[in-house]
């Protein structure tokens, strides 16, 4: 099952550069035609959304927070190694 479309395409792009703060004019350059990229970035924005949902929720579920922490940490790794393996092929 494919995850849901974001209904503002620009708020994943806006969550994973404030996360990457460092790289993110290069995120921004290259998240039109990297669709792997725009993926990350899609299902980073999704995990950070969810872990502040749930965070907010009453009684607090400390598995679910610990799950989608996990995930976001995973997913800002994957963003991480995808920029380095994109900027490696340039320079080759």
């Amino acid at each position: 099952m494919a995850m849901k479309e974001p209904r503002n395409r620009s708020l994943p792009l806006t969550t994973a550069m404030a996360r990457f703060v460092d790289v993110a004019d290069l995120i921004k350059s290259r998240i039109i035609a990297d669709e792997v990229l725009r993926d990350l970035c899609d299902d980073y924005h999704l995990a950070r959304e969810t872990l502040t949902n749930l965070k907010k929720e009453r009684p607090r579920r400390s598995d679910r927070i610990a799950e989608y922490s996990v995930l976001a940490a995973e997913i800002e790794d994957e963003i991480i190694k995808h920029l380095l393996g994109a900027r490696g092929q340039e320079r080759g």
